[in-house]
């Protein structure tokens, strides 16, 4: 009898597993950036287990390799580890966030663009804190805004979103005028607001 009830327990987590794998399948498929939060997040609870988190990438990466995709950095892939920053066994939205712009920052290739250009970067808070203070002000987001989009255009960049860039106010959630780190967050979801 208990082997009997350990099987059925062990098919319903493993089909479970494939559920989940096939939706981040399907989401894969449709949107080939960073995977929402929503993806990892399988049974709702607005917190990713390992276990969630493992089972959709893995599903994302099964998917990928069946759509014959080249699978660059797989090995360079970050752990659950890497993105709980708190290390409370759970990841929140803000940590898959920030977790998936660190990682996309450190594996940016620094491709060579010939004479006198350089590999764009994505800018950090501190890049656009200018006064050290800890916040981010209007005044210093457009100036720091203004001057990266000059000298892509000096080294002739494509700026195919210049025109559609997030405004200030669109990362300021609480309507103070200022900007701190969580806020910054490119992936934040106040950006859609």
């Amino acid at each position: 009898m208990k082997t009997n009830r350990h099987n059925l327990m062990l098919v319903l987590a493993i089909t479970t597993l494939f559920s989940a794998g096939s939706a981040v399948a399907q989401s894969a498929q449709m949107n080939p950036g960073p995977m929402p939060f929503s993806a990892y997040d399988t049974d709702g609870d607005n917190r990713v287990s390992a276990d969630e988190f493992y089972a959709a990438r893995n599903g994302r990466i099964a998917e990928r390799a069946k759509q014959g995709r080249l699978m660059k950095n797989l090995g360079n892939a970050p752990s659950f580890e890497q993105f709980d920053s708190d290390g409370d066994g759970y990841l929140t939205e803000l940590e898959v966030v920030k977790g998936q712009l660190s990682h996309m920052q450190q594996q940016r290739p620094q491709r060579a663009m010939g004479a006198g250009r350089q590999a764009a970067v994505m800018a950090s808070f501190s890049d656009f804190d200018l006064n050290g203070d800890g916040f981010v002000k209007p005044e210093e987001f457009n100036q720091v805004r203004a001057k990266r989009q000059e000298a892509k255009a000096s080294q002739g960049l494509p700026m195919p979103n210049a025109a559609s860039a997030p405004s200030f106010e669109s990362f300021d959630a609480n309507g103070d005028g200022q900007l701190t780190p969580d806020e910054f967050v490119p992936g934040n979801r106040n950006r859609a607001r």
